[in-house]
């Protein structure tokens, strides 16, 4: 009887193993807990650091480069003489000039004392005689006056062969050297004033539609320790249309402490912020641009599908419209169980 019943609690356990290798287990699930708060809409681009002004400075004349003093990585004042085109032609026809009003100015005093003598002589000498004195003294005037023209002109002339910074900055580049030949078209140096750089980023514009003067940004800046905080300040009325973006400009609200021109740049766009919003992974929407629905668990512990409506936006979480509540458990991969499933919450 004994082996008997050995037999018989064999086969129970037996069984029971069985059973339990063949019997379905609940799958196991990650889950995100809905809950609302702030969300924001944010645009990821990425910009390029540019100084706030950059020029190229050229020269007004054509000619040789006599003086060049600066090089690249120097920094100017606004004002500054930084190159001289050869003004040795116009230095000689300034003191020539020059010469020759003086040379005038003292016929216009002999005039003028010519003219004073014959004023007190007007009886002896007639008043013919006086009238042809104030006459040598207007034409003597006149040609004073025709002579400082003459001279302020030669200095204008020679003060185009002088080349000054239009602004504070710093020499980026200097193209040319000192003898070399320029004319017109020929950049001398390039100018840029690094003190408070921008950004400019491209953005489809699909989404710059979207996008206005004044809207905050956050910049992440390879060496800096945290974002920075900039906003747009103008954006391009034209679209490209070999890339079918628009240019926006943005600037800091304090200035990085290291920035070089043409850094790249990470540049998050804050299109919108909403209170008491649900956000969800993108990654947890089922066909999301056709009819999009999320898998959560229901009151039961089984898998259920629930359309939703979200602001579709290219960014890793979406803010969702309508269909979901705080408290809700969202499958985080919705192809982890089908509806029906019963399931078990990964730790």
């Amino acid at each position: 009887m004994s082996r008997k019943i050995i037999w018989v609690v064999l086969g129970l356990v037996l069984a029971i193993a069985g059973a339990w290798f063949i019997w379905p287990r609940p799958t196991q699930v990650q889950t995100v807990t809905i809950v609302a708060g702030e969300a924001s809409r944010v645009l990821a681009v990425n910009g390029r650091i540019r100084p706030r002004l950059s020029v190229d400075i050229k020269s007004t004349v054509p000619g040789r480069i006599i003086f060049l003093p600066f090089d690249v990585g120097q920094r100017v004042a606004q004002g500054t003489l930084v190159a001289r085109v050869d003004d040795g032609p116009q230095l000689a026809a300034i003191r020539q000039a020059q010469s020759l009003l003086a040379t005038q100015k003292d016929v216009l005093a002999q005039a003028l004392r010519d003219q004073s003598r014959y004023v007190k002589l007007a009886e002896i000498v007639g008043m013919q005689r006086v009238e042809l004195t104030r006459l040598a003294v207007r034409q003597a005037q006149d040609e004073v006056l025709r002579l400082t023209a003459s001279v302020e002109q030669s200095r204008e002339i020679q003060a185009r062969h002088q080349i000054h910074a239009p602004f504070s900055g710093i020499i980026t580049e200097r193209p040319v050297d000192p003898g070399q030949t320029v004319s017109t078209d020929t950049t001398v140096y390039r100018l840029a004033d690094t003190t408070m750089p921008e950004v400019v980023a491209y953005v489809d514009e699909l989404y710059a539609a979207d996008l206005s003067v004044g809207m905050t940004a956050t910049i992440t800046i390879p060496g800096e320790t945290k974002p920075l905080a900039a906003k747009i300040i103008h954006m391009e009325d034209r679209v490209d249309p070999a890339t079918g973006a628009r240019a926006v400009r943005l600037a800091f609200d304090q200035p990085p402490t290291r920035a070089p021109a043409g850094l790249t740049v990470s540049v998050n766009l804050i299109v919108e912020r909403r209170q008491g919003a649900i956000s969800i992974p993108r990654s947890a929407i089922l066909s999301p641009s056709t009819a999009p629905r999320v898998r959560l668990l229901n009151d039961v512990g089984k898998v259920a599908e629930q359309r939703i409506g979200f602001v579709d936006w290219p960014s890793e979480n979406v803010i969702v419209t309508s269909g979901l509540k705080p408290g809700m458990h969202l499958l985080a991969d919705p192809l982890a169980a089908k509806p029906g499933d019963r399931v078990r919450v990964a730790d």
